[in-house]
């Protein structure tokens, strides 16, 4: 979620490329403000998106308030550019979300698209009834479609494919860790990984195989443990 947020703005700003307002795809939630701002091509540049101390609903029914702040070397699309990702007092629907989140253009693969390296560090959520979890991940984000997009497209039409690793605690204490076995398909205009596969593996306990499906964009997910197959929905 920090991650959209923060490429929506620099969308919006002219650090990517032609797209929508911020404010039009937030309702009107996001304040967004630029250091040193556009007519200075000084870098880095410092972008602070501030959806206000009070809860205010944006796309897909998501209640957000407080800071999410991006220190920015370069152009997005620039290879080379490091995004330093933080947040202040950030919540969403009322989960405390914090960590540092660093993506790295790394130019052109050889299919000619642009893939970044993403690490998460530190990061805590901490749930409304008090609950802590903790996260780190290293992964490749692959952009496989609508790079090359401009005007209303710009923003709607983009998705990645990520692979890489993940570990934490979860709520209960328990530590895990995650494999991606297939490429996760996330796309800006759908709120929930459109398809891909990941191998949870929590200590002591049977791994879990999770699938999210065939890449439309749905809330369907299913989970294999130990040979039982369980299907649920995604919020």
């Amino acid at each position: 979620d920090a991650f959209k947020v923060t490429e929506d703005a620099m969308k919006q700003n002219g650090l990517e490329k032609t797209g929508l307002n911020l404010s039009s795809i937030y309702n009107a939630c996001a304040t967004v403000h630029l250091t040193p701002p556009l007519g200075d091509t000084t870098f880095p540049k410092t972008l602070i998106i501030d959806f206000g101390a009070v809860n205010c609903e944006g796309a897909y029914g998501i209640q957000r308030r407080g800071k999410v702040m991006a220190t920015v070397s370069g152009y997005y699309r620039d290879s080379g550019t490091i995004i330093s990702i933080q947040t202040d007092d950030y919540y969403v629907n009322d989960y405390k979300v914090e960590g540092v989140k660093t993506v790295t253009n790394n130019g052109l693969n050889a299919d000619n698209q642009t893939y970044f390296t993403t690490v998460i560090s530190g990061a805590v959520i901490t749930y409304p009834n008090g609950d802590v979890a903790s996260y780190e991940s290293n992964r490749i984000r692959t952009w496989v479609i609508g790079e090359a997009t401009q005007g209303l497209m710009g923003i709607f039409d983009d998705e990645y494919d990520i692979i890489g690793t993940a570990s934490g605690i979860n709520r209960e204490g328990r530590p895990y860790a995650v494999t991606i076995k297939s490429a996760l398909r996330v796309a800006i205009s759908c709120r929930w990984v459109k398809q891909g596969v990941i191998q949870i593996a929590p200590e002591d306990l049977y791994e879990r195989t999770v699938d999210f499906g065939d890449g439309t964009c749905d809330r369907e997910v299913s989970a294999e443990i130990k040979g039982s197959v369980y299907n649920f929905l995604l919020y």
